[in-house]
């Protein structure tokens, strides 16, 4: 188990080395303990929220670019220390000129230049593994297929015009859902490149430690996460395609809140529809529907 740690923290911080896109597979990884040992996830997992964040002048620079205003212009107050830094961006808190606060996402600068050459590696990477009849070849997984569906998902990630758009349509959604909060998008001050949000504090759903001491219902969090779930992949057939830990939180109520939407999948009708009778006919001990 100790070799296996050692492993796990160099494997991470390798990682780490590598940039943004090697980052977000990492993240990716880590929720994903059905398939990779303890030590492993737990290390990939410090991925979510322990990334080495930009300089405060470095992304006031990114900012201003975007805008193309001086970010005290914009900004009554900016903090310089971001409250996240992840793979592909940062956020930072920030107060705008009429008193409203909000978060402020900042992408990480060349990173389409990055996933064209990090993903032109992956390719050859993903063939090989297709090809290797030590690695079971085509019979075991479509390994060119994961990387195709891969490569689409985050390219669409560092659009946050489009991710603005995914929070917009998840929140009408979920209009009617009184527990569950989706933060409204300032588009006066988002680009392709910055994202500027209502500032939604809340608990990491998986800080048990504070969300017992705030006396919060865990099986209730438990049921609306499941029931949030089941809306999205059987109602409404749009749904949250990232939800580690990082992004997703509870809010002073108890409300579920989403963070991040870049990451997003849609059920067509038909798959929606039969997937719907299936859950019936689980319900009903049907096994011949």
């Amino acid at each position: 188990k100790i070799r296996r740690r050692k492993t796990a923290s160099w494997l991470r911080e390798r990682i780490l080395q590598l940039g943004p896109l090697y980052i977000k597979l990492g993240q990716l990884s880590s929720t994903r303990s059905d398939l990779f040992p303890k030590e492993f996830v737990e290390e990939l997992a410090k991925l979510q929220d322990r990334v080495p964040a930009l300089s405060p002048k470095k992304a006031k620079g990114l900012i201003e670019q975007e805008i193309g205003a001086p970010v005290d212009m914009i900004f009554r107050e900016f903090e310089d220390r971001p409250i996240a830094a992840a793979s592909l961006g940062q956020v930072h808190r920030a107060v705008l000129q009429n008193g409203e606060q909000v978060a402020v996402k900042v992408q990480r600068p060349g990173l389409k230049r990055l996933f064209d050459i990090d993903f032109a590696n992956l390719k050859s990477i993903a063939e090989f593994f297709q090809n290797s009849e030590a690695l079971g070849g085509s019979t075991m997984r479509d390994w060119v297929g994961v990387y195709e569906e891969c490569r689409t998902i985050l390219y669409q990630e560092i659009n946050y015009i489009k991710e603005g758009r995914n929070a917009d349509r998840f929140r009408r959604d979920f209009r009617n859902v009184k527990w569950v909060r989706i933060p409204e998008i300032y588009w006066d001050y988002t680009s392709e490149k910055l994202l500027t949000l209502e500032y939604v504090p809340g608990i990491k759903i998986n800080n048990v430690d504070i969300l017992d001491a705030g006396n919060y219902d865990r099986s209730l969090i438990a049921r609306r996460s499941i029931e949030s779930y089941l809306l999205q992949i059987l109602k409404t057939g749009f749904f949250h395609a990232d939800p580690h830990p990082g992004n997703l939180a509870i809010d002073v109520d108890g409300s579920l809140i989403y963070y991040d939407f870049g990451m997003m999948g849609e059920i067509k009708s038909f798959t929606k529809d039969r997937l719907l009778q299936m859950f019936y006919a689980v319900y009903e001990k049907d096994a011949k529907k």
